[in-house]
């Protein structure tokens, strides 16, 4: 292999074409830079330079052998970046996993605004039950999980990224909105009939609508059972109201209305930040900070 100083001489002096400037510049004198290239020249078995008392030039060999360490200079300056980058977390991969019902959050904002700023960092969405992302946390299939509460482990350092408020929703032609009331009270919602949420494919927001039970001190109506977000195809067709989080309201406006709920204390519905503490993916922290700044924990709706 040839030593990297030898090659560093040839450049400088390719460069310059003037053996006295050359040495100045390397701090050097001029009979070991002549060596330098002496000793080059050997180990290459090529002429690099002709020299005469007036000029300096560089072979065709000579000039080849330039043209490759210019882009050899510039390839370690690329990895360099490029190294520097994913140390950073402005370049890799970020594997998001996402409870289908946080997809209406203001999330789709903070995606875009990574997009944006970090344009060379590949994100992969995997949509998924949030029983199923601990696991994935802890196989690495995931390096990022966005998860409702009863299904992130202690262990997996969850920390409170989103919350937001229960509304009420109802068909705008349902006969209780001739009042065009805006909102109305939990004890009120409860006697409705409505559509309650499924134990096993919707654990989260069956224990929030327990919750929302034992705090309006009544005993709701259930007609039917479904999950987020099909339980509003349940509403539009007429079968029942709902109690659902806030950023639900943006579907399905032309049909159903959405009102404020009076008197739920501090339940709210709440999105979590789960992530294994050994993966050292610096995306995380990058994604994290922008989904803080776009989302505010305690959001309105």
């Amino acid at each position: 292999m040839i030593d990297s100083r030898l090659l560093n001489v040839f450049a400088v002096v390719a460069e310059e074409l003037h053996f006295g400037r050359a040495a100045q510049r390397l701090f050097m004198t001029q009979p070991p830079l002549s060596q330098s290239i002496k000793k080059l020249e050997e180990m290459l078995k090529v002429q690099l330079l002709t020299r005469s008392t007036r000029s300096v030039r560089l072979t065709p060999a000579g000039l080849e052998l330039q043209r490759r360490l210019k882009q050899l200079n510039k390839d370690t300056e690329l990895a360099i970046q490029a190294v520097q980058q994913v140390h950073r977390g402005e370049k890799g991969r970020l594997t998001l996993g996402l409870t289908p019902s946080a997809s209406y959050s203001n999330l789709s904002q903070s995606l875009y605004s990574f997009r944006l700023q970090y344009p060379e960092v590949v994100l992969d969405l995997k949509e998924m039950n949030s029983s199923e992302m601990p696991e994935a946390l802890h196989k690495r299939h995931l390096d990022l999980a966005l998860l409702r509460p009863p299904f992130a482990d202690p262990d997996l350092a969850p920390e409170l990224i989103y919350s937001e408020p229960l509304v009420f929703a109802i068909r705008q032609d349902h006969p209780a909105l001739r009042s065009g009331a805006k909102s109305l009270s939990l004890k009120k919602a409860m006697s409705f009939d409505l559509i309650g949420y499924a134990r096993q494919s919707s654990r989260y927001f069956s224990q929030i609508f327990q919750l929302l039970a034992v705090q309006s001190q009544a005993s709701p109506r259930i007609v039917q059972e479904s999950m987020i977000p099909t339980i509003l195809t349940s509403v539009e067709a007429g079968i029942g109201a709902a109690i659902v989080p806030a950023s639900l309201s943006r579907l399905r406006a032309d049909t159903l209305a959405y009102l404020e709920l009076r008197n739920v204390g501090a339940i709210r519905a709440e999105l979590l930040a789960a992530r294994h503490p050994a993966n050292p993916n610096p995306a995380i922290d990058n994604f994290l900070a922008l989904m803080k700044a776009d989302t505010s924990v305690d959001a309105s709706g």
